[in-house]
């Protein structure tokens, strides 16, 4: 037996990939840049790969935080892996869809299959943003609606029973090549547990939608008027149900048929009255109304690809982020979805003041690491070198609890080494030579080959073929400070080493493109927000 991947499927995955990236939670694969370059030849290489006999390979798992004292595990999948299962995913993409709720309903509102020829995956019109305001308005025009339920499913990516999803993929596309393929890949990202999907790309987006689309069905065969956003439900009550009686059918029907539980203490009942005055509170963000406009735009979901306009942006420069921000981070319990909004509008903004207050408060932003990275990487962008002087402290947090702990926040402030935007010197280099995990060494890597540091790649190119697949082509991205008769000596002596798919076709790009390799990690390739 063997399946092939349509170049169609190939090619909306390629695209997609280049343009909003492998991951929203890791700093993007350098080797997306190569993608990009690459596309016609990637393309044509993978249309002839048979994936029933292609092993893929394990992800780099990770914790990362999720709130204040609240942690989730992310995962970040190889190059070649990642546009696999997303090609994969896109092949069986209308076979999904068919299985939810029609679209033009509000019940699964999240990421409706669409493809747009440029990329974009998913209906841009289904946003997070959309779903606020989808659910204002049914609200107040339906004056039935006495109450209202808000509830989420507990750790959902991480919940979800594979073995329910087998079957769920089996009743969509028996027999599907594609459905094999995703079915053996999660097995082996997965391959200690039985449950969860890897966190973080697209691919997973969609086979979640999957995993409810029968709980969705299940709501409106009891005659329930609701809606739902990724795990995120709003169930609307008349005046005579009961919200313990509609919240046991869910807790039933989401625990014996998919092994899920709800959130208890994510579970509210609100009037009529209070979900309203809540929601215009929510679409207003953080300040009053005027300033709330500007902000709002800000909200837009990861996959609708808009900026604010000049009007907006120059509201955003007018207001008082900072503040915002400061106020935000200084809650007991803050909210991590806000306090991104906020930082996205700095990042557009770029206010100068926002350099001091970054550097002056550096230790209690770093659970934030994300984030001050891409602000940090756009201030600089707009001002040379004034993070010049953080190399020591950037060093000290990356050795230091919460960083030392974990592994998100670690990889994010190492990007800011990775992409020049803080300077390092060879005796901070050495500090970082315990770190140990694939992540960290993928950046390292990185990290010496923009220090120029030949001597450990000297050391180092004879143990090529001893390196985790995940770390092979940061070590051959970095060793491109080589002079270029060495550096094409090694990558011809290393060529039968490499030899998975699309290997010799990065072989091949990194030695055409040696001497711009270091350059091309400055640019940013995480624009968009979670």
């Amino acid at each position: 037996m063997s399946y092939r991947l349509s170049k169609d499927a190939l090619t909306h995955a390629v695209r997609h990939l280049t343009r909003f990236g492998d991951t929203d939670v890791f700093p993007h694969l350098p080797e997306l840049i190569f993608l990009r370059d690459c596309e016609a030849d990637i393309l044509k290489e993978l249309e002839a790969l048979d994936l029933d006999s292609y092993g893929p390979g394990s992800a780099v798992e990770a914790l990362a935080p999720k709130s204040r004292f609240g942690f989730r595990i992310v995962h970040q999948i190889p190059l070649l892996d990642t546009i696999l299962l997303l090609a994969a995913v896109v092949e069986i993409g209308e076979l999904i869809e068919k299985r939810r709720p029609p679209v033009e309903n509000l019940e699964a509102f999240s990421y409706r299959f669409s493809l747009d020829g440029k990329g974009g995956l998913f209906r841009s019109d289904r946003t997070y943003k959309d779903w606020l305001h989808s659910q204002l308005a049914y609200v107040q025009g339906n004056l039935k609606i006495k109450q209202i339920i808000a509830t989420d499913v507990s750790d959902f990516y991480a919940r979800i029973n594979f073995h329910r999803l087998e079957n769920l993929l089996d009743e969509v596309a028996l027999a599907h090549g594609s459905a094999r393929y995703i079915k053996k890949h999660i097995k082996v990202i997965r391959a200690r547990q039985s449950f969860g999907l890897p966190v973080g790309g697209s691919a997973a987006r969609l086979l979640a939608e999957l995993a409810l689309a029968d709980t969705d069905k299940a709501l409106g065969h009891e005659g329930r008027l609701a809606t739902r956003f990724v795990d995120d439900f709003r169930i609307f009550l008349r005046s005579n149900e009961d919200p313990y009686d509609v919240l046991a059918m869910l807790a039933e029907q989401l625990g014996i048929n998919e092994g899920l539980s709800l959130n208890v203490a994510k579970t509210v009942v609100s009037s009529r009255a209070d979900f309203i005055a809540r929601l215009k509170h929510i679409v207003t963000d953080i300040s009053d109304e005027a300033e709330g406009a500007a902000l709002e735009s800000l909200t837009a979901d990861l996959y609708f690809d808009d900026q604010p306009d000049e009007a907006e942006l120059e509201k955003l420069k007018k207001m008082n982020l900072l503040g915002f921000l400061q106020e935000e981070v200084g809650k007991d319990a803050f909210d991590m979805g806000r306090i991104k909004v906020i930082f996205r509008a700095l990042k557009l903004a770029r206010p100068m003041e926002a350099v001091e207050y970054l550097i002056k408060n550096l230790s209690e932003l770093v659970v934030f690491a994300k984030e001050v990275t891409l602000l940090m990487q756009a201030l600089e962008g707009e001002n040379a070198g004034c993070f010049n002087t953080l190399g020591e402290e950037i060093t000290k947090a990356i050795l230091s609890p919460p960083a030392s702990s974990i592994q998100m926040i670690r990889t994010w402030l190492l990007e800011l080494f990775v992409r020049g935007t803080v300077p390092i010197e060879v005796s901070m280099l050495k500090r970082l030579e315990g770190l140990s995990s694939p992540s960290d060494r993928r950046q390292l890597h990185l990290i010496r080959g923009r220090c120029a540091d030949t001597n450990f790649f000297r050391k180092n190119k004879a143990s090529f073929d001893q390196l985790s697949s995940l770390e092979q082509p940061c070590f051959i991205w970095g060793a491109s400070c080589f002079a270029k008769d060495e550096y094409e000596a090694w990558l011809k002596a290393i060529k039968p080493k490499f030899s998975i798919p699309l290997g010799h076709l990065f072989l091949k790009w990194a030695e055409q493109q040696r001497e711009q390799l270091i350059s091309k990690l400055n640019s940013s390739r995480d624009d968009h927000p979670e």
